[in-house]
Protein backbone atom coordinates (compact mmCIF):
# COMPACT_ATOMS: atom_id res chain seq x y z
CA UNK A 1 0.00 0.00 0.00
CA UNK A 2 3.04 1.99 1.03
CA UNK A 3 4.50 1.66 -2.48
CA UNK A 4 1.34 2.50 -4.12
CA UNK A 5 1.21 5.70 -2.58
CA UNK A 6 4.67 6.35 -3.44
CA UNK A 7 4.34 6.03 -7.28
CA UNK A 8 1.27 8.58 -7.04
CA UNK A 9 3.41 10.64 -5.29
CA UNK A 10 6.07 10.79 -7.71
CA UNK A 11 3.39 10.76 -10.68
CA UNK A 12 2.05 13.81 -9.35
CA UNK A 13 5.52 14.97 -9.42
CA UNK A 14 6.84 14.30 -12.76
CA UNK A 15 3.35 15.56 -14.56
CA UNK A 16 4.14 18.87 -13.92
CA UNK A 17 7.26 18.75 -15.13
CA UNK A 18 6.80 17.79 -18.20
CA UNK A 19 3.56 20.03 -19.46
CA UNK A 20 5.64 23.18 -19.63
CA UNK A 21 7.64 21.39 -21.86
CA UNK A 22 4.64 21.04 -24.20
CA UNK A 23 4.01 24.81 -24.37
CA UNK A 24 2.77 26.33 -27.70
CA UNK A 25 5.58 28.60 -28.68
CA UNK A 26 4.93 31.95 -30.63
CA UNK A 27 6.82 32.08 -33.99
CA UNK A 28 8.15 34.86 -35.53
CA UNK A 29 8.33 34.98 -39.28
CA UNK A 30 8.19 32.36 -42.09
CA UNK A 31 6.56 28.81 -41.45
CA UNK A 32 8.73 27.57 -44.09
CA UNK A 33 11.81 27.56 -44.86
CA UNK A 34 13.23 27.26 -48.59
CA UNK A 35 15.90 29.49 -48.98
CA UNK A 36 15.85 28.65 -53.23
CA UNK A 37 14.94 32.41 -54.67
CA UNK A 38 11.99 32.61 -57.16
CA UNK A 39 12.21 33.27 -60.84
CA UNK A 40 11.86 37.10 -61.25
CA UNK A 41 8.57 39.03 -62.58
CA UNK A 42 9.29 39.78 -66.46
CA UNK A 43 7.56 41.37 -69.14
CA UNK A 44 6.81 44.90 -67.30
CA UNK A 45 5.02 47.42 -69.17
CA UNK A 46 3.64 51.10 -67.52
CA UNK A 47 0.55 53.10 -67.56
CA UNK A 48 1.33 56.54 -66.24
CA UNK A 49 -1.52 58.41 -63.96
CA UNK A 50 -1.52 61.49 -62.19
CA UNK A 51 0.98 60.89 -58.98
CA UNK A 52 1.24 56.75 -59.62
CA UNK A 53 1.59 54.52 -62.25
CA UNK A 54 0.19 50.88 -62.99
CA UNK A 55 2.61 47.80 -63.47
CA UNK A 56 1.69 45.15 -65.36
CA UNK A 57 4.03 42.26 -65.26
CA UNK A 58 5.06 38.14 -66.07
CA UNK A 59 4.94 36.17 -62.84
CA UNK A 60 7.44 33.84 -62.46
CA UNK A 61 6.12 29.96 -62.25
CA UNK A 62 6.93 29.08 -58.87
CA UNK A 63 4.20 27.08 -56.92
CA UNK A 64 5.87 28.43 -53.30
CA UNK A 65 5.48 32.02 -54.76
CA UNK A 66 3.49 34.30 -51.81
CA UNK A 67 3.95 38.14 -53.53
CA UNK A 68 5.52 40.91 -55.62
CA UNK A 69 7.31 43.98 -53.83
CA UNK A 70 8.37 47.21 -55.59
CA UNK A 71 10.44 49.60 -53.84
CA UNK A 72 11.11 53.03 -54.90
CA UNK A 73 11.38 57.04 -53.93
CA UNK A 74 8.87 58.89 -54.15
CA UNK A 75 10.86 62.08 -52.90
CA UNK A 76 14.74 62.39 -52.60
CA UNK A 77 15.80 60.63 -49.50
CA UNK A 78 12.08 59.04 -49.04
CA UNK A 79 11.67 55.72 -50.34
CA UNK A 80 8.31 53.77 -50.39
CA UNK A 81 7.16 49.56 -50.46
CA UNK A 82 3.92 48.78 -52.37
CA UNK A 83 2.75 44.68 -52.59
CA UNK A 84 0.81 42.87 -54.55
CA UNK A 85 -0.33 38.78 -53.99
CA UNK A 86 0.20 36.03 -56.30
CA UNK A 87 -2.97 36.54 -57.34
CA UNK A 88 -2.82 39.11 -59.74
CA UNK A 89 -0.24 40.51 -62.23
CA UNK A 90 -0.29 43.55 -61.63
CA UNK A 91 0.06 47.14 -58.55
CA UNK A 92 -0.41 50.63 -58.50
CA UNK A 93 2.60 52.15 -57.16
CA UNK A 94 1.69 56.08 -55.69
CA UNK A 95 2.73 58.67 -53.42
CA UNK A 96 5.09 60.77 -56.25
CA UNK A 97 5.93 64.06 -55.60
CA UNK A 98 6.13 64.89 -59.08
CA UNK A 99 6.05 64.18 -62.59
CA UNK A 100 9.30 62.74 -63.12
CA UNK A 101 10.67 59.46 -64.70
CA UNK A 102 11.56 57.28 -61.65
CA UNK A 103 13.17 53.95 -60.96
CA UNK A 104 10.95 51.04 -59.40
CA UNK A 105 12.45 47.78 -58.43
CA UNK A 106 10.40 45.19 -58.61
CA UNK A 107 11.19 41.14 -56.47
CA UNK A 108 9.34 38.42 -56.39
CA UNK A 109 8.97 36.99 -52.65
CA UNK A 110 8.42 33.30 -51.75
CA UNK A 111 6.40 32.03 -48.30
CA UNK A 112 9.92 31.94 -46.89
CA UNK A 113 10.64 35.74 -47.40
CA UNK A 114 13.08 34.75 -49.70
CA UNK A 115 12.94 37.45 -52.61
CA UNK A 116 13.82 37.05 -56.18
CA UNK A 117 16.44 38.68 -58.71
CA UNK A 118 15.80 42.02 -59.10
CA UNK A 119 13.44 43.51 -62.04
CA UNK A 120 13.68 47.41 -62.99
CA UNK A 121 11.39 49.48 -64.70
CA UNK A 122 11.32 53.10 -65.48
CA UNK A 123 7.82 54.80 -64.66
CA UNK A 124 6.53 58.74 -65.52
CA UNK A 125 3.81 59.68 -63.53
CA UNK A 126 1.17 62.24 -64.82
CA UNK A 127 1.01 65.47 -62.59
CA UNK A 128 -0.31 64.68 -59.13
CA UNK A 129 -3.29 65.91 -57.44
CA UNK A 130 -2.09 67.90 -55.07
CA UNK A 131 -0.05 70.29 -57.26
CA UNK A 132 -2.74 70.84 -59.98
CA UNK A 133 -5.15 71.81 -56.45
CA UNK A 134 -2.36 74.31 -55.26
CA UNK A 135 -2.47 75.35 -59.70
CA UNK A 136 -6.07 76.79 -59.27
CA UNK A 137 -5.97 77.79 -55.32
CA UNK A 138 -7.72 80.92 -54.72
CA UNK A 139 -8.09 82.10 -51.26
CA UNK A 140 -10.16 85.30 -50.30
CA UNK A 141 -11.12 87.87 -47.46
CA UNK A 142 -14.96 86.89 -46.77
CA UNK A 143 -17.12 87.56 -43.30
CA UNK A 144 -15.47 87.03 -39.94
CA UNK A 145 -12.49 85.13 -41.50
CA UNK A 146 -10.77 83.70 -45.08
CA UNK A 147 -12.80 81.63 -47.85
CA UNK A 148 -10.29 78.85 -49.78
CA UNK A 149 -11.16 77.55 -52.91
CA UNK A 150 -10.01 74.74 -55.13
CA UNK A 151 -10.60 71.78 -57.60
CA UNK A 152 -9.64 68.19 -56.77
CA UNK A 153 -11.66 66.15 -59.90
CA UNK A 154 -10.07 62.96 -58.57
CA UNK A 155 -11.70 63.21 -55.45
CA UNK A 156 -8.31 62.77 -54.33
CA UNK A 157 -7.61 63.24 -49.96
CA UNK A 158 -6.05 66.35 -49.64
CA UNK A 159 -4.73 69.16 -46.88
CA UNK A 160 -4.96 73.02 -47.65
CA UNK A 161 -2.39 73.67 -44.40
CA UNK A 162 -2.92 77.63 -43.73
CA UNK A 163 -0.04 79.66 -42.00
CA UNK A 164 -0.23 82.96 -39.98
CA UNK A 165 2.87 85.34 -39.61
CA UNK A 166 3.15 86.80 -36.13
CA UNK A 167 4.37 89.82 -34.83
CA UNK A 168 7.54 88.93 -34.56
CA UNK A 169 7.70 87.86 -38.06
CA UNK A 170 7.11 83.76 -37.75
CA UNK A 171 4.59 81.57 -39.54
CA UNK A 172 2.51 79.39 -37.37
CA UNK A 173 -0.22 76.73 -38.78
CA UNK A 174 -3.66 78.47 -37.37
CA UNK A 175 -6.06 76.20 -39.53
CA UNK A 176 -6.37 73.29 -42.19
CA UNK A 177 -9.10 72.36 -44.70
CA UNK A 178 -9.21 68.24 -45.25
CA UNK A 179 -11.66 67.24 -47.94
CA UNK A 180 -11.82 64.78 -50.85
CA UNK A 181 -14.61 66.91 -52.51
CA UNK A 182 -14.58 67.49 -56.43
CA UNK A 183 -14.83 71.43 -55.66
CA UNK A 184 -13.37 72.48 -52.31
CA UNK A 185 -15.06 75.62 -51.00
CA UNK A 186 -14.50 76.29 -47.23
CA UNK A 187 -14.23 79.43 -45.22
CA UNK A 188 -12.46 79.65 -41.32
CA UNK A 189 -13.85 82.46 -39.56
CA UNK A 190 -13.53 82.89 -35.65
CA UNK A 191 -11.01 86.32 -37.02
CA UNK A 192 -10.94 90.01 -36.56
CA UNK A 193 -11.05 92.58 -39.52
CA UNK A 194 -7.14 93.82 -39.15
CA UNK A 195 -5.21 92.84 -41.87
CA UNK A 196 -3.31 89.69 -41.41
CA UNK A 197 -0.29 88.19 -43.44
CA UNK A 198 -1.25 84.19 -44.61
CA UNK A 199 0.18 81.45 -46.21
CA UNK A 200 -0.91 78.50 -48.23
CA UNK A 201 0.31 75.04 -49.36
CA UNK A 202 -1.32 71.68 -50.27
CA UNK A 203 -0.21 68.40 -48.86
CA UNK A 204 -1.12 64.96 -49.83
CA UNK A 205 -1.56 61.44 -47.45
CA UNK A 206 2.05 60.89 -48.61
CA UNK A 207 3.45 63.84 -46.91
CA UNK A 208 4.45 65.37 -50.63
CA UNK A 209 3.70 69.48 -50.57
CA UNK A 210 3.17 71.94 -52.84
CA UNK A 211 4.48 75.55 -53.26
CA UNK A 212 3.32 78.30 -50.87
CA UNK A 213 0.86 81.15 -52.15
CA UNK A 214 0.98 83.84 -49.92
CA UNK A 215 -1.94 86.59 -49.55
CA UNK A 216 -2.50 89.54 -47.03
CA UNK A 217 -6.20 89.81 -45.96
CA UNK A 218 -8.31 91.36 -43.70
CA UNK A 219 -11.48 89.66 -42.87
CA UNK A 220 -14.82 91.41 -43.04
CA UNK A 221 -16.85 92.17 -40.01
CA UNK A 222 -19.77 89.79 -39.70
CA UNK A 223 -21.48 88.74 -36.46
CA UNK A 224 -25.22 87.32 -35.82
CA UNK A 225 -28.35 88.84 -37.08
CA UNK A 226 -30.06 89.27 -33.70
CA UNK A 227 -33.19 87.01 -33.38
CA UNK A 228 -35.10 89.50 -31.07
CA UNK A 229 -35.74 91.27 -34.51
CA UNK A 230 -37.19 88.05 -36.39
CA UNK A 231 -41.01 88.20 -36.56
CA UNK A 232 -43.28 86.30 -38.59
CA UNK A 233 -44.35 88.22 -42.39
CA UNK A 234 -46.87 86.49 -43.84
CA UNK A 235 -47.49 86.92 -47.03
CA UNK A 236 -50.52 85.95 -50.29
CA UNK A 237 -49.21 82.39 -51.28
CA UNK A 238 -47.47 81.54 -48.55
CA UNK A 239 -47.27 78.40 -46.08
CA UNK A 240 -48.45 78.60 -42.84
CA UNK A 241 -46.07 76.72 -40.78
CA UNK A 242 -48.48 76.15 -37.79
CA UNK A 243 -49.71 72.66 -38.21
CA UNK A 244 -49.87 70.61 -35.10
CA UNK A 245 -49.53 73.63 -33.08
CA UNK A 246 -46.26 74.81 -33.98
CA UNK A 247 -45.49 78.49 -34.78
CA UNK A 248 -42.86 80.10 -36.64
CA UNK A 249 -41.49 81.95 -34.08
CA UNK A 250 -40.24 78.28 -32.63
CA UNK A 251 -37.91 78.78 -35.63
CA UNK A 252 -35.71 81.41 -33.83
CA UNK A 253 -36.03 80.38 -30.26
CA UNK A 254 -32.95 79.55 -29.63
CA UNK A 255 -33.60 75.56 -29.49
CA UNK A 256 -32.17 72.97 -31.58
CA UNK A 257 -34.02 69.98 -30.96
CA UNK A 258 -37.35 68.30 -30.21
CA UNK A 259 -40.87 68.27 -31.34
CA UNK A 260 -41.88 71.39 -28.77
CA UNK A 261 -39.29 73.65 -30.75
CA UNK A 262 -39.92 72.86 -34.40
CA UNK A 263 -42.28 74.21 -36.99
CA UNK A 264 -44.46 72.23 -39.72
CA UNK A 265 -46.68 72.29 -42.04
CA UNK A 266 -48.99 70.26 -43.88
CA UNK A 267 -50.59 71.76 -47.04
CA UNK A 268 -51.90 70.89 -50.52
CA UNK A 269 -49.92 73.44 -53.17
CA UNK A 270 -51.32 74.41 -56.57
CA UNK A 271 -47.49 75.80 -57.35
CA UNK A 272 -46.31 72.47 -58.25
CA UNK A 273 -43.09 74.30 -60.01
CA UNK A 274 -41.99 76.86 -57.39
CA UNK A 275 -42.37 74.43 -54.60
CA UNK A 276 -43.52 76.33 -51.34
CA UNK A 277 -42.24 78.58 -49.15
CA UNK A 278 -42.59 80.67 -45.94
CA UNK A 279 -41.65 84.50 -45.06
CA UNK A 280 -40.23 86.38 -42.26
CA UNK A 281 -38.80 89.92 -41.27
CA UNK A 282 -35.28 89.61 -39.48
CA UNK A 283 -36.17 93.67 -38.45
CA UNK A 284 -32.84 95.01 -39.62
CA UNK A 285 -31.27 95.25 -43.34
CA UNK A 286 -27.85 93.49 -43.52
CA UNK A 287 -25.37 92.04 -45.90
CA UNK A 288 -25.50 88.40 -45.25
CA UNK A 289 -22.61 86.06 -45.15
CA UNK A 290 -24.44 82.34 -44.38
CA UNK A 291 -27.30 81.22 -42.40
CA UNK A 292 -27.61 77.30 -40.39
CA UNK A 293 -30.44 75.65 -40.89
CA UNK A 294 -31.16 72.75 -37.92
CA UNK A 295 -33.44 69.85 -39.04
CA UNK A 296 -36.14 68.03 -36.46
CA UNK A 297 -34.90 64.59 -36.04
CA UNK A 298 -38.51 62.37 -37.74
CA UNK A 299 -37.31 60.58 -35.42
CA UNK A 300 -33.47 60.36 -37.85
CA UNK A 301 -32.09 63.61 -39.07
CA UNK A 302 -31.81 63.70 -42.89
CA UNK A 303 -36.12 62.08 -43.87
CA UNK A 304 -39.35 62.28 -43.41
CA UNK A 305 -39.78 66.08 -43.84
CA UNK A 306 -36.31 67.28 -43.88
CA UNK A 307 -36.12 69.85 -46.08
CA UNK A 308 -33.57 68.08 -48.28
CA UNK A 309 -33.70 70.82 -51.29
CA UNK A 310 -34.20 74.30 -50.79
CA UNK A 311 -33.43 78.26 -51.41
CA UNK A 312 -32.86 81.57 -49.65
CA UNK A 313 -34.17 84.37 -50.97
CA UNK A 314 -34.19 87.94 -49.67
CA UNK A 315 -35.26 91.28 -50.29
CA UNK A 316 -35.76 95.12 -48.26
CA UNK A 317 -39.04 95.30 -50.39
CA UNK A 318 -41.69 92.82 -50.30
CA UNK A 319 -44.28 93.42 -52.76
CA UNK A 320 -48.00 93.09 -50.35
CA UNK A 321 -49.20 90.60 -52.97
CA UNK A 322 -47.16 88.04 -52.57
CA UNK A 323 -44.85 87.82 -55.81
CA UNK A 324 -41.62 87.06 -56.29
CA UNK A 325 -40.82 90.04 -58.39
CA UNK A 326 -37.72 91.83 -56.30
CA UNK A 327 -36.88 88.83 -54.38
CA UNK A 328 -33.01 87.63 -55.00
CA UNK A 329 -32.09 83.97 -53.99
CA UNK A 330 -29.33 84.31 -51.81
CA UNK A 331 -28.21 80.58 -51.98
CA UNK A 332 -29.42 77.07 -53.07
CA UNK A 333 -28.85 74.26 -50.79
CA UNK A 334 -29.07 70.69 -51.84
CA UNK A 335 -28.63 68.32 -48.39
CA UNK A 336 -27.41 64.99 -48.48
CA UNK A 337 -26.20 62.89 -45.65
CA UNK A 338 -22.66 62.26 -44.51
CA UNK A 339 -22.72 58.70 -44.53
CA UNK A 340 -25.13 57.63 -47.39
CA UNK A 341 -26.16 55.28 -46.03
CA UNK A 342 -29.81 53.97 -47.41
CA UNK A 343 -32.95 56.12 -46.34
CA UNK A 344 -33.86 55.43 -43.00
CA UNK A 345 -30.68 54.42 -41.69
CA UNK A 346 -28.52 56.59 -39.64
CA UNK A 347 -24.87 56.40 -38.33
CA UNK A 348 -22.87 58.68 -36.09
CA UNK A 349 -21.54 61.29 -38.89
CA UNK A 350 -25.43 61.59 -40.11
CA UNK A 351 -26.92 62.39 -36.10
CA UNK A 352 -23.34 64.43 -35.71
CA UNK A 353 -24.11 66.75 -38.71
CA UNK A 354 -27.81 66.87 -38.07
CA UNK A 355 -27.14 67.97 -34.45
CA UNK A 356 -24.56 70.72 -35.58
CA UNK A 357 -26.68 71.93 -38.48
CA UNK A 358 -26.44 72.38 -42.18
CA UNK A 359 -24.48 75.45 -43.19
CA UNK A 360 -24.66 77.04 -46.30
CA UNK A 361 -22.17 80.26 -47.22
CA UNK A 362 -23.97 83.36 -49.51
CA UNK A 363 -21.53 84.91 -52.17
CA UNK A 364 -20.22 88.11 -51.31
CA UNK A 365 -21.89 89.86 -54.25
CA UNK A 366 -25.49 89.11 -52.93
CA UNK A 367 -26.90 92.76 -52.14
CA UNK A 368 -28.26 93.67 -48.60
CA UNK A 369 -31.91 92.15 -47.58
CA UNK A 370 -33.85 92.56 -44.95
CA UNK A 371 -37.23 90.15 -45.56
CA UNK A 372 -36.12 86.32 -45.68
CA UNK A 373 -38.32 84.04 -47.91
CA UNK A 374 -37.73 79.75 -47.56
CA UNK A 375 -38.41 78.11 -50.17
CA UNK A 376 -39.04 74.41 -50.24
CA UNK A 377 -38.54 72.46 -53.08
CA UNK A 378 -38.96 68.77 -51.84
CA UNK A 379 -37.95 67.20 -48.81
CA UNK A 380 -36.44 63.84 -47.69
CA UNK A 381 -40.03 62.08 -48.27
CA UNK A 382 -40.35 63.38 -52.04
CA UNK A 383 -42.83 65.35 -51.76
CA UNK A 384 -42.83 69.63 -51.75
CA UNK A 385 -45.62 70.17 -49.40
CA UNK A 386 -44.66 69.31 -46.12
CA UNK A 387 -41.35 70.78 -44.33
CA UNK A 388 -40.14 70.65 -40.59
CA UNK A 389 -37.24 72.67 -38.93
CA UNK A 390 -35.98 73.37 -35.83
CA UNK A 391 -33.88 76.71 -35.54
CA UNK A 392 -32.05 79.06 -37.92
CA UNK A 393 -29.47 81.20 -37.41
CA UNK A 394 -28.46 84.02 -39.66
CA UNK A 395 -24.74 85.97 -39.81
CA UNK A 396 -23.75 89.32 -41.75
CA UNK A 397 -23.37 92.66 -40.92
CA UNK A 398 -26.48 95.14 -40.18
CA UNK A 399 -26.46 98.07 -42.24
Amino acid sequence: MKSTIYKFLLLALVIPAVIPSCKKRDVIGPLEHNGTPPGAVSNGKVENLKGEARITYTLPDDEDLLYVKAIYEIRPGVTREVRASFYTNNMLVDGFKDSVATEVTLYAVNRSETVSAPYKITVHPLRPAYLSAFDSLKVMATFGGINIRTVNPDKKPLAIIVLLKDQFGRWTQTEAVYSQLKEINQSKRGMDTLKKSFAFYVRDQFQNQSDTLFADLSPLYETLIPKSGFSEYLLPGDLAVNAYGRQMRHLWDGLYNGWGTAICTYETITDTTNGAWFTFDMGTTAQLSRFTWWHYPDPRYFENASMKVYELWGTTNPNPNGSWVGWTKLVECRESKPSGLPYGQENSDDKAAGEAGSGWEIPISAPPVRYIRVRHKYNYSGFRQTLTGCEISIWGKPL
